[in-house]
């Protein structure tokens, strides 16, 4: 398989032309238009309708797209994985959450060296998924990742409801989670890591919740709770003036766990190993996270 085959694909798909994507590849127009014959070839089928004004995609061509996107992706971290075999501290590819790559990832990277390239924001749900498939070189995620994963526990934070100041339940010291179900309770999307460790705690105490409100961010929900329209099940410290109110199930308290995961058989599972201890060590110095 010729990758500089869904180089030139793609080239044409993003210009239109022929001329023009020989023009954006450094390549002849004969060359580029005999890797989209050899391509077609292999494909069996049209992939460009053509004509005086371009190069019109065949559904077969927007069936091909995403494949092609796919496979030079994994060219180029096969690359930069062979490029970096001899290097003592490679950098790496981290997916994350997007709150946990702001609050945590992103201060931790200015200050260490050299250990991570790039931060990848993905919803918790499909963060796993990307390990398994090499898409990124590891990632910290807050569920127990699966079985088929390197992954290593690194610290979890308690749940708390947010709730505007003059609300009775601010002069609360707790809040039972089977309390919930009469609560007007504001919460994140399914694809949130906050939302999954809730449900599950939900789920073992057996309760039931219909929730008012879900939201993309706790932050949006905050901004509901202080203009009266419920209280926010969160982990992040509210920026607004809400209380907190610890959440506990039974009186003790119930958490988030965060965790570092990774391919066992990754090339440089000793700098992922070297990055999730690094990382950890400046996480014991915040004591919001145990």
């Amino acid at each position: 398989m010729d990758v500089s085959e869904f180089e030139s694909f793609l080239a044409v798909l993003e210009t239109g032309t022929a001329t023009e994507a020989a023009a954006l590849r450094f390549i002849s127009q004969p060359a580029l238009s005999r890797q989209i014959h050899s391509l077609e070839a292999r494909c069996r089928t049209s992939l460009f309708t053509r004509s005086k004004s371009g190069m019109v995609p065949t559904r077969a061509a927007r069936l091909l797209e995403p494949v092609a996107r796919d496979l030079l992706m994994h060219w180029a971290n096969a690359g930069q994985a062979m490029s970096a075999l001899g290097e003592r501290r490679v950098p790496l590819t981290v997916a994350c959450p997007t709150m946990v790559a702001e609050r945590l990832v992103l201060p931790f990277v200015t200050e260490s060296v050299g250990l991570v390239a790039d931060v990848v924001e993905v919803p918790t749900t499909e963060i796993c998924s990307l390990v398994a498939e090499r898409r990124v070189d590891f990632a910290l995620v807050p569920l127990t990742p699966p079985p088929e994963v390197a992954s290593k526990r690194l610290f979890r934070v308690p749940f708390s409801l947010q709730v505007p100041r003059d609300s009775p339940v601010a002069e609360r010291d707790s809040v039972d989670i089977r309390e919930l179900p009469e609560l007007d309770l504001i919460v994140t999307y399914r694809t949130s890591g906050t939302r999954v460790a809730l449900d599950e705690h939900l789920t073992r105490a057996g309760v039931r919740v219909r929730y008012r409100h879900e939201v993309s961010r706790s932050r949006i929900g905050e901004a509901l709770a202080l203009s009266g329209r419920g209280m926010v099940v969160s982990i992040d410290p509210p920026v607004f003036d809400l209380a907190e109110v610890p959440l506990v199930d039974e009186g003790s308290p119930i958490y988030v766990e965060e965790w570092a995961a990774w391919p066992p058989e990754h090339y440089s599972v000793a700098q992922i190993e070297s990055f999730v201890d690094e990382f950890s060590a400046w996480m014991r110095g915040r004591p919001q996270f145990e």
